[in-house]
């Protein structure tokens, strides 16, 4: 007891927002007593709220074009967004050693690792502690299958940012540490195989629905309840390429929550925003930085003046919306320069919501249901399959089109697959790490066209199932744990 309390100790100077919850017994013990203590820590230190996860991995994809810097009216450099030219060449370059941390001048954008086990670190004291304090055992469930939820999401975040795509070879590849207790220990751990981390994955998650459908109804969209569980089993599942499993879980996710917001009805002239709580009921669940605080690689959207930004969205997804798809309109800040007209970023959350555009939405399910009923009709060609899969891309896109909408009908199931991605693409844009998940599963290749500060070009190319799939440890854990083997470059 003497150790974890010594350990609940550390985490809290660590982050100081968690000491209030915590009671002191004696000079030298903290400790949380009741289930409403290890609530209170469970907030602060599990959740990730306010959290900026990963937002370079928008970087990699082609989602994203180079501009190179600006220039004033009389062709000189306009240095205003150099900062962002800085740090978005190293990521946009494919550059493993910017990647890693080890050099540039955004390494600490780029530490994904670091993010996700603290947040771990903060779910195994709640998992570890809770039969340490006094409550009911429904609140204990309650806490226990939040946390494990919570500790699905961040490993299987880490899964798509760190290891390449689950395989046949999955067993021998290599996955991340994986640390399940509080316990405090010197050894260090190394990584567990793919297939082990894809397991305690689907296990924290799989455990957690059956806790938390028993035990606790989530009040908000900010904290996970028994559904947000299922729709991340069906992403989980989606990636795995485990078809039944995703059609399934997202299917049990539209039984309760199916409502879409209706684009064609908005008659705000500021737009439609589909993580803005106030104006649209898809969000299950929702975290993230606010938009104007998120500046790392593209300027706040209200600091735009008639510039261009070293990155801006590419023209190849700009193209994949039809002229009355009203996402075209909604899903993107824009601006104009000398007549040409650029957008600028995501805009699926209003510059006044304090809550971030990252999370789980209704419009998701759609998707992967849609996905996983059109690779079954490819493989077992069933008539039901096919109507299925194009009954929810139609009630999606029906949601995202200004009126009358022209109903989509494929018979070929290769045309039905090809299709269903490209509305992913388009609905899912500059959204978590879904682009960049795509692109690995997919063994798709990426092209990055770099315009420098000079207006040089230069071309840069990810390989189709490349070995960056797998991007590069942090330099900094590398350092800390001896036991870390890097990923090949």
């Amino acid at each position: 007891m003497k150790q974890l309390i010594i350990y609940l100790f550390s985490i809290c100077l660590l982050a100081s927002s968690c000491k209030k919850f915590l009671k002191e017994s004696s000079p030298d013990e903290i400790r949380p007593t009741t289930t409403d203590d290890l609530y209170a820590l469970m907030i602060s230190d599990a959740y990730p709220y306010s959290a900026s996860m990963e937002d370079f991995s928008d970087m990699l994809t082609d989602d994203v074009r180079s501009y190179g810097m600006p220039r004033t009216y009389t062709g000189e450099l306009n240095t205003t967004y150099s900062s962002y030219y800085q740090n978005g060449q190293g990521v946009f370059r494919f550059d493993a050693t910017e990647l890693d941390g080890s050099q540039g001048t955004a390494a600490t954008a780029f530490n994904a690792w670091a993010r996700c086990y603290s947040k771990i670190k903060g779910c195994n004291i709640v998992i570890d502690y809770v039969d340490n304090v006094s409550g009911t055992q429904k609140d204990k469930n309650a806490l226990v299958g939040q946390s494990k939820l919570l500790r699905g999401f961040y490993y299987f975040k880490l899964l798509q940012l760190y290891c390449a795509p689950y395989s046949a070879s999955a067993a021998s590849a290599m996955g991340v540490p994986l640390i399940l207790t509080m316990q405090v220990s010197d050894e260090h751990i190394g990584r567990s195989s793919l297939q082990a981390t894809f397991d305690q994955v689907e296990k924290d998650l799989t455990e957690a629905a059956a806790l938390l459908e028993a035990n606790y109804e989530a009040p908000n969209a900010y904290r996970v309840g028994y559904i947000a569980a299922y729709a991340w089993l069906s992403r989980f599942y989606l990636y795995k390429g485990e078809w039944d499993k995703a059609i399934d879980y997202a299917e049990k996710v539209l039984a309760e929550r199916s409502l879409l917001t209706d684009m064609s009805l908005s008659a705000s002239s500021n737009g439609v925003f589909v993580y803005d709580q106030a104006q649209s009921a898809e969000v299950i669940f929702q975290y993230g930085p606010k938009t104007s605080s998120v500046v790392t690689f593209f300027p706040a959207p209200s600091s735009y003046t008639s510039m261009h930004a070293p990155y801006e969205v590419s023209d190849e997804l700009s193209q994949l919306y039809e002229s009355n798809d009203l996402r075209y309109k909604f899903y993107f800040y824009k601006t104009t320069v000398s007549g040409t007209r650029y957008n600028t970023r995501s805009a699926k959350t209003s510059l006044n919501n304090t809550s971030g555009d990252k999370g789980i939405r209704v419009a998701e399910m759609y998707l992967n249901a849609a996905e996983g009923l059109a690779r079954r009709y490819q493989s077992g060609g069933q008539a039901s399959d096919r109507t299925a899969a194009l009954q929810y891309l139609n009630t999606l896109r029906q949601n995202r089109f200004a009126a009358p909408y022209t109903t989509v009908d494929i018979q070929d199931a290769d045309s039905l697959i090809r299709f269903t991605l490209a509305e992913r693409r388009r609905e899912l844009c500059l959204e978590e790490t879904f682009r960049w998940a795509d692109i690995k599963r997919l063994g798709l290749a990426v092209t990055h066209n770099f315009i420098d500060a000079d207006g040089n070009s230069s071309t840069y190319t990810l390989p189709a199932n490349s070995p960056l799939y797998a991007l590069p440890i942090p330099a900094t854990a590398i350092e800390r744990n001896n036991n870390l083997t890097q990923n090949p470059r």
